[in-house]
């Protein structure tokens, strides 16, 4: 064997152990998703400005941010943008490497293969990067056993030095990791996020990280800390970024695609929709492109007329056999089980949609809660409502404002439905019960 052969076959056998941690599923590109979120042509321009702005380091008040926090309510579009980032950083030789967790698919709801997919990826684009890891690789074979920290070291950022010592003027590269809720273990969630924020400020190397996730309280915990938050660009899809004005685009487009396309588009009446029906859909939306993107799906089965299954999403007709929002719902039905006390959630929330002027304080009050109950109990549900400071009282947001229906429909919220009307007596009993207990002093 000559030397050159015996170099790659050094070379070879790494980086064929590398590939049997990477995770496919993972990659911002994987094939495995027939309909990746992405988003829509022409929606949240601004957002993704913001991020390639803050990625190339030109926007001066993010520049010395090396790390970016992206979140919001459940199914705000976080990991379409997310994806949409890494699209938009590749086409400009920007994009190091994505890793996007799912919490159902079990190649990509753990750590255990996070730093090898990124390391993979960043051999594609860096040569060097192939040849210094596979070395590594072949004469420290355990590497994938160690910690996140000792991987990403070991594969990612010290081979990255030493090219970038060569390439002074090297422009700030990009690290994509999106749902890091979704990684089931929170002990793992935390490990990679301190790993990141120790690194950022360590490392000499132009490397960005942006994490996409909903606000659950570990991750807001870490990211809220006085270290992190001068160096942290947060990003909380709200108002801000104007959702509204893009759900109603992504719509009016997917209406104006299904008239020109369905099977059944003779039968399609020539003012559908109305300009109420698309304006109620944007209100139900609350800002997430979930549940629009849900009625879009729904609408657009080739087995139905598309105004009828408008009408049955609507609620202006009988749903056909299968429900219009089963996305959402399972959506929901997630966020309600991850919460430590479920069934005061509930009843918490149903207590704000019912009265949804009601301050915190009241609501303890009305449910026989301690001060500081309501807060401890919606400390999970931070992508399904807001606590927000009204003056002089604390009031709690619904995001959803589809929720609602969901809550009150049996046969859509299953376990956790509530009986609206039973609901409000149990409110009005207690609320004589308080008042018959004030009287009597």
């Amino acid at each position: 064997m000559t030397r050159t052969n015996c170099c790659f076959s050094i070379y070879q056998g790494g980086y064929e152990r590398l590939l049997g941690f990477v995770a496919p599923n993972a990659l911002y590109n994987s094939g495995h998703i027939v309909h990746p979120p992405k988003c829509h042509p022409g929606t949240r321009l601004t957002i993704i400005q913001a991020i390639v702005d803050w990625v190339a380091g030109t926007h001066p008040e993010t520049q010395d941010k090396d790390v970016a926090w992206l979140t919001g309510a459940a199914g705000a579009g976080k990991s379409a943008i997310g994806r949409s980032i890494c699209e938009r950083c590749a086409e400009d030789k920007r994009l190091l490497a994505g890793f996007f967790f799912g919490s159902a698919d079990e190649t990509r709801n753990h750590p255990r293969s996070l730093v090898a997919t990124i390391a993979y990826q960043i051999c594609a684009i860096e040569p060097e990067f192939w040849i210094a890891i596979s070395t590594f690789i072949e004469y420290d074979p355990l590497i994938f056993t160690r910690s996140i920290q000792a991987q990403l070291i070991s594969l990612v950022v010290e081979p990255l030095c030493a090219i970038f010592s060569r390439k002074p003027d090297k422009a700030p590269l990009l690290i994509v990791i999106d749902g890091l809720d979704e990684c089931k273990n929170l002990d793992s969630q935390r490990d990679i996020l301190d790993t990141i924020l120790s690194l950022s400020t360590s490392s000499t190397i132009p490397i960005r990280f942006l994490i996409c996730s909903r606000p659950e309280t570990q991750i807001t915990s870490l990211f809220s800390s006085p270290k992190v938050t001068p160096r942290l660009f947060k990003i909380f899809l709200g108002d801000k970024y104007s959702p509204n004005n893009d759900i109603e685009l992504y719509l009016r487009d997917q209406f104006r695609q299904i008239k020109e396309s369905h099977i059944f588009k003779s039968l399609i009446p020539e003012s559908w929709p109305s300009d109420r029906n698309v304006h109620e859909l944007v209100l139900k939306a609350s800002g997430q492109f979930i549940y629009a993107a849900t009625v879009m799906r729904y609408v657009d089965s080739p087995h139905h007329r598309p105004h009828q299954r408008l009408e049955a999403a609507l609620g202006l007709r009988a749903p056909f056999k299968d429900l219009p929002f089963v996305e959402l719902d399972t959506l929901y039905s997630h966020v309600l089980a991850s919460a430590y006390n479920t069934s005061l959630v509930l009843d918490i929330l149903a207590f704000v949609i019912l009265h949804s002027s009601a301050s915190i304080a009241q609501i303890e009050t009305n449910l026989h809660l301690e001060p500081g109950d309501v807060q401890i109990a919606l400390s999970d549900m931070g992508s399904i409502v807001q606590v927000v400071d009204r003056g002089h009282k604390l009031n709690i947001i619904l995001l959803h404002k589809s929720f609602e229906d969901f809550l009150f429909d049996s046969n859509r919220s299953k376990e956790f439905y509530r009986d609206r009307e039973e609901t409000r007596l149990h409110h009005v009993i207690n609320a004589i019960q308080v008042f018959s207990s004030m009287s009597s002093f």
